[in-house]
């Protein structure tokens, strides 16, 4: 189930009185560190639904390919990983300048979080002033369990959809289907 941003800050998110398990990403072409953090919010507890944080598009890189997986493929993958509903963001302008912590405060308010994963290299906010260590100190004050996912590794490097995209243009695709876990057109 897709939930656009606005919806969920009016309307909160359509669990019922069931917790939700939260990620949050990019997840422009769903590779093997991204699949590390929809396994925990799958698994962490199977009485709460999975919920993805992403964004309609990547807002953070120039380069071509934008998207290693287009969004309708991206959506399609995470619910094959066992994700039940995807908030989807659009980067605006007012979003673009707002805090992290008032993100993570509107989360907390609209969402009935049960469990909170998150990238070791996650940063979000205005001027990314929000890290992961500080994403887990604001769940832990709350009382809601949170982790850290360390990065996966491929050839001794973390695995990260730059990358991924340098690999496609160098191309070497068998690099990039390495990261991915999967061929590069799925």
């Amino acid at each position: 189930m897709l939930v656009d941003w606005t919806q969920f800050t009016e309307k909160g998110l359509p669990t019922g009185k069931k917790k939700a398990s939260v990620t949050i990403g990019i997840f422009d072409g769903v590779h093997k560190g991204h699949k590390a953090l929809i396994e925990r919010i799958v698994s962490h507890n199977t009485k709460n639904v999975p919920v993805v944080i992403t964004f309609r598009e990547n807002h953070k890189t120039k380069s071509e390919p934008k998207d290693i997986q287009t969004f309708e493929q991206r959506i399609m993958t995470l619910e094959k990983l066992g994700v039940q509903i995807t908030i989807v963001i659009d980067f605006t302008e007012s979003f673009k300048h707002m805090a992290g912590i008032n993100f993570l405060e509107i989360l907390a308010n609209r969402c009935n979080i049960g469990f909170f994963a998150v990238g070791s290299a996650f940063r979000c906010g205005y001027q990314l002033d929000t890290d992961a260590a500080a994403i887990q100190k604001f769940f832990t004050l709350r009382g809601i369990p949170s982790e850290i996912v360390p990065e996966v590794l491929e050839n001794s490097l973390p695995i990260s959809s730059s990358r991924i995209r340098a690999a496609i243009a160098a191309g070497d695709n068998k690099l990039a289907e390495a990261m991915l876990g999967r061929p590069l057109n799925q």
